[in-house]
């Protein structure tokens, strides 16, 4: 008759795990069995994971998605070296996979330097928008169509930025918030691109996305205000 060393529990003579908490029953029954884990063994995991600091939680992001940037630059190069014999198409990839790692890296490293990184970040991308253009021939819509675009996004997602960390309640309103964000953009998007294409401001589909975000918000807004005894979104939908 043998018990468990875990929880006392009897268990049959030929086992190797405790049937109520899942410890090994001892290190000879258990040889060649290293793959299975046990109920014990991924709660400590999950456990361990969850002491980590949030820098080092970001630090393990920056690592699996430099990982698999650097992987799809290599693979694409490569790729293109044996097919070619010589970096052609691949540039784009390598260039813009370079960017988003540099990104990453912004956000990692310098999350609570907010206008330091989003200024970076706005440096990073415009130097990309320019490597494309060179890469498409110097066709000149970095200046005029992609800069002015860049600039306007850059300012819109940091505004809402500071809205989200001065709000002192984080429901829907953020979502009224975001809403209202989006048309903006899309009416900075459509004038923007009317300018450069036809010399002169006129707005056409994004009317129709800023006055729905203007009516989804006020809902959102309406919303927020009937549930008072709700300050957070998770409580709310209980995740």
């Amino acid at each position: 008759m043998i018990y468990c060393k875990n929880c006392g529990v009897e268990l049959e003579e030929n086992a190797n795990f405790c049937s109520l908490c899942g410890e090994p029953v001892s290190d000879e029954n258990n040889a060649g069995l290293d793959y299975l884990t046990t109920g014990k063994t991924s709660k400590t995991a999950l456990i361990d994971f969850q002491k980590l600091t949030h820098l080092q939680k970001r630090k393990i992001f920056w690592e699996i998605a430099g990982m698999i940037l650097f992987s799809g630059i290599l693979i694409t190069a490569t790729i293109n070296l044996v097919s070619d014999h010589s970096i052609t198409w691949s540039k784009y990839t390598i260039t813009i996979g370079l960017a988003l790692f540099m990104n990453i890296t912004l956000i990692v490293f310098l999350y609570k330097k907010l206008f330091l990184s989003f200024f970076l970040s706005f440096v990073i991308s415009a130097i990309l928008f320019f490597l494309l253009d060179i890469y498409t021939g110097n066709t000149g819509w970095v200046t005029k169509l992609g800069i002015p675009l860049l600039l306007t996004a850059y300012i819109i997602v940091l505004s809402f930025v500071l809205v989200e960390k001065k709000a002192k309640q984080k429901g829907l309103n953020l979502l009224a918030y975001a809403f209202l964000a989006l048309g903006f953009l899309c009416v900075c998007i459509d004038g923007t691109i009317s300018i450069y294409t036809k010399n002169f401001f006129n707005l056409g589909w994004s009317l129709t996305v800023m006055v729905s975000a203007i009516i989804i918000s006020a809902l959102l807004w309406y919303v927020n205000q009937r549930l008072k005894k709700v300050t957070d979104l998770k409580r709310f939908f209980h995740i």
